[in-house]
């Protein structure tokens, strides 16, 4: 039990902080990304929990578009409203890396990230944090390592986005289905022109 407290500790807040405070460098994120998602998956593995992407339920997958649809606009309103400078930038800038980026980022980032944030979180941590405070203690998690990105844009929507896909995965027992909606709100935030506040090369 006392391991894996040291282990949430270290994963979930030491190593965003080595990060922020430039002791490790950003440009090795991505790197740092998988070699924990590695050892989730070893973790998982040798548990003999299910790897795979589990079976998408065609009332689940339509709950969660309608759902994305109405927090894209959303979205959508607070960017013409605060940063309206933002608004499609990057696909009228650079519409081939754009492709390049809304195709590799689930397969990349969002496999990864929900390995380690969802299937490996909730296998790991559900029996030291009670199920009432699981969801928001993920999306808290979720949020802190984010701080690497040095803005509060980040921070927020990651926090929110973080109660979001426990609730799914939680709900849904579907990893499947969390990684596509992840991919989901990562390429409509970069269609939109956050994108840059969640892009390592921005700092």
């Amino acid at each position: 039990m006392v391991l894996k407290y040291i282990e949430f500790f270290f994963f979930f807040c030491v190593i965003p902080i080595l990060f922020f405070i430039k002791i490790i460098s950003v440009k090795v994120l991505m790197p740092t990304l998988w070699l924990i998602a590695i050892y989730t998956f070893i973790v998982l593995y040798r548990s003999k929990e299910s790897l795979n992407f589990d079976e998408i339920k065609l009332y689940d997958l339509k709950y969660i578009l309608i759902r994305f649809t109405l927090i894209s606009m959303l979205v959508y309103l607070f960017t013409v409203y605060f940063y309206s400078d933002k608004l499609f930038i990057f696909v009228q800038k650079n519409f081939e890396f754009y492709l390049i980026v809304i195709i590799l980022y689930p397969i990349l980032s969002v496999i990864p990230q929900e390995l380690i944030f969802r299937k490996f979180f909730l296998y790991r941590y559900n029996d030291i944090f009670s199920t009432k405070n699981l969801i928001f203690i993920n999306a808290l998690a979720f949020s802190f390592v984010h701080i690497v990105f040095n803005n509060y844009i980040a921070v927020i929507f990651t926090f929110l986005a973080g109660l979001i896909f426990m609730k799914t995965y939680i709900d849904t027992k579907s990893f499947g289905l969390v990684c596509i909606e992840h991919a989901l709100y990562g390429n409509m935030i970069f269609t939109i022109g956050l994108g840059e506040y969640f892009y390592h090369n921005r700092i």
